[in-house]
């Protein structure tokens, strides 16, 4: 029924944007719903071929389309409006309207694959009176929504890898959706991740997107690039710090926080792992900093407001309750089109200090 649904809206976008063209130049019409047609269908084809096992074949066709189910959103977004402002009067052609459009849709997603692939590095630096008697700063570097799949760049994953490891991290998590389909390919992603330097481990949660790629296969590369999974879980890093990491909704084994947080009372500051930033009530006091990705920050603007309508949390860093922080990261990577406008991907470096 979800999957009926979402053909259906894209559908009726791609028909939209379709008669916009088509008021512009009748003449074209033809051309216009040919191309538009493909575009969208390019994506079935993809998702296909996929379950076919036909994964190379199909990379090209989920490029293509996932390329343009981006630009079409920017195109839509662009087109809405423009009509509402000749329905209220302001005088300009059809073929002005979809002249301007298509040259800033094609301007701003330009942009959005160029922001989509250079990462920002965000430091924060928090001071806790739990961490007395540390001596030099905790650092902990956070990924999250990395969704290595079909439109992944092993390239650019190195970078990822190679500025992570520039910060010396003592600790890096993972914080959902790491992997994201045709996992059968992501041997040099695996390898690329195992090269990740962390002295007190690599921990990682997850994501609805590992749940939709086949979770126990996802979660098995996860271990394999050397992250320990903490599912409904929590472990002791050393004396000043002990990490936890709740399952997400959509995993079968369902979360279970309270599970994750009741054997933490002993250890000084605890760092919770949880994909979603949502905050239960239940675990005020249990934890002294949440981390959570899975909104990309809307990635493609201004989905951002879709985004806030579903999570009331704030982007980066936040308090949830007297001394409870969460961050929401805007992620590292990109689902679907690897477009982003104005939500740049991130890697974030905490230093946990003693205050």
């Amino acid at each position: 029924m979800f999957f009926v649904l979402v053909s259906l809206i894209l559908g009726l976008l791609n028909y939209y944007l379709f008669r916009t063209a088509a008021h512009a130049f009748p003449s074209l019409a033809v051309f216009f719903a040919t191309s538009v047609a493909l575009l969208y269908l390019s994506l079935f084809a993809a998702v296909l071929l996929e379950k076919r096992g036909k994964l190379a074949l199909s990379l090209p066709f989920s490029w293509i389309g996932y390329t343009w189910l981006g630009m079409s959103g920017i195109a839509f977004t662009l087109t809405a409006p423009s009509d509402l402002a000749q329905v209220l009067g302001v005088p300009f052609s059809d073929r002005a309207q979809f002249i301007g459009i298509a040259a800033a849709t094609s301007v701003l997603s330009l942009w959005a694959a160029f922001e989509a692939r250079r990462f920002r590095v965000n430091r924060i630096e928090l001071r806790s009176p739990k961490l007395k008697g540390l001596g030099k700063p905790l650092r902990i570097a956070q990924i999250s929504d990395l969704h290595l799949g079909d439109s992944s760049s092993l390239k650019r994953t190195k970078k990822v890898v190679q500025t992570i490891n520039l910060h010396e991290p003592h600790l890096v998590v993972s914080t959902g959706d790491l992997f994201d389909g045709y996992l059968e390919l992501m041997a040099p992603f695996v390898d690329c991740l195992r090269e990740l330097e962390a002295p007190l481990g690599k921990f990682a949660v997850s994501g609805n997107h590992e749940v939709y790629a086949g979770l126990d296969e996802a979660m098995s590369l996860t271990e394999l690039a050397g992250f320990s999974p903490l599912r409904n879980r929590s472990q002791s890093v050393n004396e000043f710090l002990t990490v936890a990491g709740v399952e997400d909704p959509a995993s079968p084994l369902k979360p279970d926080e309270a599970a994750a947080l009741d054997t933490l009372s002993q250890m000084p500051f605890h760092l919770l792992l949880k994909h979603r930033p949502d905050f239960d009530p239940k675990s005020k006091g249990k934890f002294d900093l949440q981390l959570s990705g899975h909104t990309h920050g809307g990635q493609i603007a201004p989905f951002l407001f879709l985004t806030k309508l579903a999570y009331k949390a704030k982007l980066g860093l936040s308090e949830l309750a007297p001394k409870q922080f969460l961050y929401l990261s805007r992620g590292t990577g990109s689902w679907g089109p690897q477009l982003r406008l104005l939500a740049p991907p991130e890697i974030t470096i905490f230093e946990l200090k003693a205050g």
